[in-house]
């Protein structure tokens, strides 16, 4: 038997037994700072419960808030169980090219550029079509770029090694005197 307040690592059920809802507010361990992953989190909550319960999801400044009142408190739990499974799923997924760069704060041409010396380490390949070509993706662990994110002052090393082995673009000034 579950107890209501069961040690869930993203969903807070203090109040199922008293109000019958679950609050989920999307954690920097989870997401690893990125809102495309926030915002996966957070459809994927809002879709598992309305398919099993057919909960009411309301979204607010501070997280969201799922009302099952209809549900009995055991089976409330019972979803809350594989919610944090499909979400601990998720905290595991690579990252895509783009979260990586939201997430380390880095341009595109660093993301590649530290992604082919093997500074940034890839998690392999996800290919999709787009029309009739296939476009291909790096993916990339999210251990080791929240790892990154955890430590700035390495990202800020890169850049610093990177100013002499790269020329840079022509200053505003420098194309104004032609």
């Amino acid at each position: 038997m579950h107890a209501t307040t069961a040690a869930y690592q993203y969903l807070d059920t203090s109040n199922v037994a008293a109000t019958r809802t679950v609050a989920f507010l999307p954690t920097e361990r989870l997401t690893a700072g990125s809102s495309q992953r926030t915002a996966q989190a957070i459809r994927l909550v809002k879709s598992v419960f309305r398919q099993k319960l057919k909960c009411a999801v309301r979204l607010g400044p501070s997280g969201t808030a799922i009302e099952c009142l209809g549900a009995t408190e055991a089976g409330i739990l019972q979803v809350c169980d594989l919610v944090e499974r499909r979400l601990e799923q998720l905290r595991q997924q690579p990252l895509t090219a783009k979260m990586v760069e939201e997430i380390l704060s880095i341009t595109a041409a660093e993301r590649r550029r530290w992604t082919k010396d093997r500074r940034l380490p890839n998690a392999g390949h996800a290919l999709f079509s787009q029309g009739k070509k296939q476009v291909g993706l790096f993916l990339y662990p999210p251990e080791v770029i929240r790892g990154l994110a955890t430590h700035p002052e390495l990202i800020s090393t890169w850049r610093q090694a990177d100013e002499g082995s790269y020329p840079s673009p022509l200053h505003k000034e420098s194309s104004l005197a032609r």
